[in-house]
């Protein structure tokens, strides 16, 4: 995955989406630069840790890619505004949507910051262009696996992957296999308080269970059928906005919890292929 110089825009002119794509490509690189600099100085002296309290924790690489993006941001399109976890939990912000013709960037500058924090090397950098609510352009890299997934609305969504020396490009579509229980590969938060103790008795015949701890990344597993279907019952625009996009684009059936239309700025997911999406959503929302 080779990066590319990238030529300032017109802020007057209309968007192209596709120049736009490039920049957040290129950004996302610089991103995992720093987040997997700051994993391999970990062996040598102690990550720096900030406590947010109920909100988790954040990394010194946290707050430092969030940094780079914001200024690149800043720099190409000043007019545009930001949300971004580090940024949001330092002011306080109150998380709502943007008005309809209104550019908001979704960040998560390191989305998976336990992991991270414990060198597991499943964490990601995850970058969105909304346009009110709807997400235009969406891009989730993980910088130790050497995994890009990106969207355009309306163009289709990519994953290129690096497998030994061996490059992989393919463009994400609907599954044609259909799935059952049996065969499936799930992830969610089971261990969460917000999840019923015996939801796992609703699920006898999967064939397995997974928790990744990166919402981004395992959204994006789900739209390259990596995963079967992922659940959060929590979570940020800036956690799921890049990959909710990414889901779309590949034939991902994606909603909220409770069957209401897909949207960033709602508080819980629920993605799948069709076959196991119906059944889940009665799962889930079993009083």
């Amino acid at each position: 995955m080779k990066k590319k110089a990238i030529k300032k825009t017109n802020k007057k002119s209309e968007l192209n989406l596709n120049k736009v794509l490039n920049q957040m490509i290129q950004w996302s690189f610089e991103c995992g630069e720093i987040l997997n600099n700051h994993l391999i100085d970990s062996y040598n002296a102690p990550l720096k840790i900030i406590d947010k309290g109920k909100q988790g924790v954040a990394t010194e690489a946290d707050i430092l890619s969030e940094k780079y993006v914001m200024e690149k941001i800043h720099e190409f399109y000043p007019d545009h505004k930001i949300l971004s976890e580090e940024d949001a939990f330092a002011r306080e912000l109150k998380l709502e949507g943007p008005s309809d013709e209104e550019y908001l960037w979704l960040i998560d500058p390191l989305d998976g910051t336990n992991n991270f924090y414990n060198r597991v090397p499943f964490f990601g950098v995850s970058l969105a262009l909304n346009r009110g609510n709807t997400t235009l352009i969406g891009v989730v890299y993980n910088p130790v696996n050497c995994e890009l997934f990106y969207a355009v609305k309306g163009e289709g969504a990519f994953m290129v992957r690096l497998i030994g020396s061996k490059e992989v490009r393919i463009q994400l579509k609907k599954q044609k296999k259909k799935k059952s229980f049996k065969e499936a590969l799930l992830s969610a938060n089971l261990t969460s308080k917000r999840v019923e103790k015996d939801l796992l008795k609703e699920f006898p015949e999967v064939r397995a269970m997974r928790r990744f701890g990166s919402a981004a990344l395992e959204m994006s597993y789900v739209a390259a059928g990596m995963l079967d279907a992922y659940w959060e019952h929590r979570l940020q625009p800036w956690d799921m906005g890049a990959a909710g996009l990414i889901c779309l684009e590949a034939g991902v059936k994606i909603s909220s919890i409770d069957g209401s239309d897909y949207n960033p700025f709602n508080s819980s997911v629920l993605c799948s292929g069709d076959d196991l999406y119906g059944p889940l959503l009665v799962i889930l929302n079993k009083k």
